[in-house]
């Protein structure tokens, strides 16, 4: 694809040490030896800022959502660590299916099975899940990462048998046909929202803060139209 034909990421934040953009779902960050020729985030932003960018955040193909780079190596470096830090705080918004069985008191819950790498080891991992909102068989949940193991979310849920809508790889084909036929939905439904952090060169605190999608709003705004029309 030529460089004018690339789409344009939006910036949520930007300095002269990093940069925020709200990366689309579908898009992968760089590119891979399986899809060599693919549009990416990291090429895209590259050709948009007019210079290179450094990655430091992964986020899976289909996820959207608050991805940040260093402008230089040592801005990605003091990043790197502001990120990792005890402090930050990554946020994410999806939407689970969920047990009809399961108590008001479950809304809130944690994570911390080990997760394998790509070498079988397991691998510390915590997640921390709150509802924000029921739809009867589905629920709006805000889930924050404490480690960075690779589709976290998305597997923790699987192993609390709250699947990811979308998921395709960890969740359920018949609930995915569902939302595709009635929604429209055939994306992932996991939303990097917002992340916080100390800024890595002059360390005062800051969040950076990408709304869901339209595509995501629209999904919800018709369970809620469903749901109230159900309790009416």
């Amino acid at each position: 694809m030529a460089e004018d034909a690339l789409p344009t990421l939006q910036i949520l934040y930007q300095d002269d040490n990093i940069v925020a953009v709200s990366k689309p779902s579908g898009m992968l960050v760089h590119r891979s030896e399986e899809a060599p020729d693919r549009v990416v985030v990291l090429q895209t932003l590259a050709a948009q800022l007019g210079t290179y960018v450094y990655p430091v955040q992964r986020l899976d193909r289909g996820t959207s959502g608050v991805l940040i780079f260093g402008l230089s190596s040592k801005d990605a470096g003091k990043l790197q660590k502001s990120l990792t830090a005890e402090t930050a705080r990554k946020e994410y918004v999806t939407l689970v299916r969920w047990p009809q069985e399961q108590h008001p008191l479950d809304d809130h819950w944690e994570c911390t099975r080990p997760l394998r790498n790509s070498a079988g080891e397991p691998r510390p991992a915590r997640s921390e899940f709150q509802v924000v909102e029921h739809f009867g068989r589905f629920a709006l949940v805000r889930a924050r990462i404490y480690t960075g193991r690779f589709r976290q979310i998305r597997r923790h849920l699987n192993h609390c048998a709250r699947h990811v809508i979308g998921d395709t790889s960890h969740g359920k084909g018949r609930v995915n046909q569902e939302f595709r036929d009635r929604y429209g939905l055939d994306r992932l439904f996991l939303h990097a929202h917002r992340v916080a952090f100390e800024h890595p060169v002059d360390e005062h605190p800051m969040a950076v803060v990408d709304p869901l999608p339209r595509e995501l709003l629209d999904v919800l705004a018709a369970l809620r139209e469903r749901r109230d029309a159900q309790t009416a």
